[in-house]
Order: structure tokens, then C-alpha cells, then sequence
């Protein structure tokens, strides 16, 4: 296998078994090979890794490839667009990883590079760092990002990345208080997508209008967001989150959309390094209620307290309900319930077997 072949191998891949053995290829065909060829072998083994969520992995060999083509480009100015990827890459890689500093350096840095240029590299990058600058509140950044994203995104007739921004950028005046521009963007985000009829950027957008809809136009689009496949779990979360206040407010039971937005966003959190919703306030909502998840809800907040937050002072009652889950998959078992709880249990519990933690 060559290089260009283990690429396309990548590209065609379709699960993980697939990932595990070309990452096993992958390292053994980088050390065969030099230059330019071994670059995009490092490249994509980098993004095997990233698929795989081993991120230490990713980075190493992201950083090996970006050495590379430092080198190359010094020499060679036509291999820029190569170092330029890279650091995209690092820099998705950082920002996953909750190392934000390192994320903006990355992509500032393959910003500076690209200079006064409009391609789809620039494009994509200051739509990741935009969102970004969103996601941490840095609002004056993120709407300059955001912004300039947009006008190269609409100078393309690029509809979905239009509504994407526009989306993201309300979500910026949301925060900042500026409901109305913000209402109006979601409007017009909700336009561009429709040409392109792709439900997930839908169903991101439909989330983020429902504080503003009256009650026939509120019932209208849940049926709507429900009526999609599969959502992300971030989406879910919120979802479930906005079902839980709306309970609230309404005197209803709560603590099933409470539990519902724990769950999802914990797995946000834990697969994509990202808070959707706070899921442990979620937890602490189903905690404080006389509702039958109550116990579920306090050994799993002890759980991500113990095992992911690395508190010291919590113990767990393994003779509850998840503990005995929890002592099963550690066991060789299986849980044979279904439900978000369960499903919750589970990945705790996978990662607590890969951990060799004992109980």
C-alpha cells in the first residue's frame, strides 16, 4: 500500500475495526517512508486517531507531519497549503481537548499564513475559530470571525456554511442580549438551510428559535425536531433541557427531561470534550425532585464526581440500581435494560474496564 492508497482507504473506511487496522498500517508505512509521502501518511494517521478519540496519538503524529512540511515549504512554497492544514488539524484537535490557548495559536498561526487569501482552507478555519470564540464567550472575537466567515461563505453561494455562521452568530447576540438581531439571523439561518434541506443543521437552528416561538408555533417545531433521525447528542441535550424548563414553568413533572439532558450532555461532554448543558445542575434538578430516577440521579453524579472529576471524598453505593450495572459490565456482563440511563451506565462502565479500575 502506498500513500495515496492508505488516504483512500481512510476516506472509505465505514467503522472501527476498519480505523484500528489502517492505524496499525499507517505507523508501520510513516517509517518506510520520507518527504512529501510520509507527510500525508502522518496526516491522515492523525485523523485515524482523531476518529478513534485517541488524542494523544493524533497530536503526535499531526506534529510529526507539520515538521515536515515547515521543512518542505521553506524549500518549496507549494507545500504551504499542507502546513496550513496541519495546524487546522491541531487546532481542532486542541480545541476538542479543552485547550483553548493552544487552539487559537493554532489557527491564528494558518491564518497568518494564508494571509489576504479567500479559499476554503480560510474558510473553514475561521469558521472553527469563530465558534470557538463563541463557545468561550469571547463575543467581540467570535462576531468578527463569525462575520468574515460569513461574507467569504456568501461570495462562494455556499448556503449550508451560510446558515451555519448565521446560526452561530446569533447564538453570539443571544448571549450578549441582543435578542432581536438575534431572532432575525435565525430567521434567515432557517432560510438558507432549507435550500439545502440537511436536518442536522435544521434541527440546530429550530433549537436555538424556540425561546422565541408562542405556544401553536412551539408545538410545531418539537414535532418537527422529533420527527428527525438521529441527532447529535449536544442537540439532544438541549432539547431535552428546554423540555425540562417548559415543564417547570408549566407546574409538570420535570425530572424524566431533566435526567433525558443529564445523560445527553454528560456524553457530550465525554465523547466530544464539550458542555452542552450543564449536566450535573441537571442531575441536581432530578436529585432535588420526589421522582423515582432520584437514586439513578445521585450515584451517577457520585460516578462522574469519582471517576471524571477525580474527587477523592465521594463513595459510591454499588448496591444500587446503576451500581450493580456498573459491577456487571466490569464483570464480562451485560446490561440487557434500554434507555438513556442504561446507555449512560454503560459507557461509565466501558471506561472504567479500559481503565483496569477496580470496584
Amino acid at each position: 500500500m502506498n500513500a495515496d492508497e492508505f488516504v483512500e482507504a481512510f476516506n472509505n473506511a465505514k467503522d472501527l475495526t476498519e480505523l484500528e487496522i489502517l492505524a496499525e498500517v499507517g505507523k508501520s508505512l510513516s517509517e518506510s517512508l520520507e518527504g512529501h509521502e510520509k507527510g500525508k501518511v502522518l496526516g491522515t494517521l492523525g485523523n485515524i486517531y482523531y476518529a478513534m478519540h485517541k488524542l494523544k496519538e493524533a497530536e503526535e503524529a499531526y506534529l510529526e507531519a507539520l515538521n515536515i512540511y515547515i521543512k518542505l515549504s521553506e524549500e518549496d512554497e507549494s507545500f504551504l497549503p499542507y502546513v496550513v492544514g496541519c495546524l487546522y488539524n491541531l487546532g481542532n484537535l486542541y480545541q476538542i481537548s479543552r485547550k483553548y490557548a493552544e487552539a487559537e495559536k493554532a489557527y491564528t498561526d494558518a491564518l497568518k499564513l494564508l494571509g489576504d487569501v479567500k479559499n476554503d482552507q480560510k474558510l473553514a478555519i475561521l469558521t472553527a475559530l469563530g465558534t470557538m470564540y463563541a463557545k468561550l464567550d469571547m463575543k467581540e472575537h467570535a462576531e468578527k470571525a463569525l462575520i468574515e466567515a460569513f461574507n467569504m461563505a456568501k461570495e462562494k453561494g455556499d448556503a449550508r456554511t451560510m446558515g451555519m455562521l448565521l446560526n452561530n452568530l446569533a447564538v453570539v447576540y443571544q448571549r450578549g442580549g441582543r435578542k432581536r438581531e438575534a431572532e432575525m439571523l435565525l430567521k434567515k439561518a432557517l432560510d438558507a438551510l432549507e435550500q439545502v434541506g440537511e436536518d442536522l443543521s435544521i434541527a440546530a437552528v429550530l433549537q436555538n428559535m424556540l425561546p422565541y416561538l408562542d405556544e401553536s408555533e412551539l408545538k410545531r417545531v418539537m414535532e418537527r425536531l422529533e420527527s428527525f433521525g438521529e441527532l447529535p447528542v449536544d442537540l439532544k441535550a438541549k432539547i431535552a433541557y428546554f423540555k425540562a424548563r417548559r415543564a417547570e414553568e408549566k407546574g409538570e413533572d420535570s425530572a424524566q427531561h431533566y435526567m433525558e439532558a443529564a445523560c445527553f450532555g454528560f456524553m457530550a461532554y465525554r465523547n466530544f470534550g464539550f458542555q452542552s448543558v450543564n449536566f450535573m445542575h441537571c442531575l441536581d434538578k432530578v436529585i432535588e425532585s420526589d421522582s423515582e430516577l432520584r437514586e439513578d440521579a445521585i450515584i451517577l453524579k457520585k460516578l462522574i464526581l469519582k471517576y471524571y472529576y477525580g474527587s477523592q471524598k465521594v463513595e459510591i453505593d454499588f448496591d444500587t440500581r446503576i451500581g450493580r450495572m456498573i459491577k456487571a459490565v466490569l464483570d464480562g456482563e451485560d446490561i440487557y435494560e434500554d434507555g438513556i440511563v442504561e446507555d449512560t451506565v454503560r459507557l461509565i462502565a466501558e471506561d472504567l474496564l479500559k481503565a483496569g479500575t477496580k470496584v
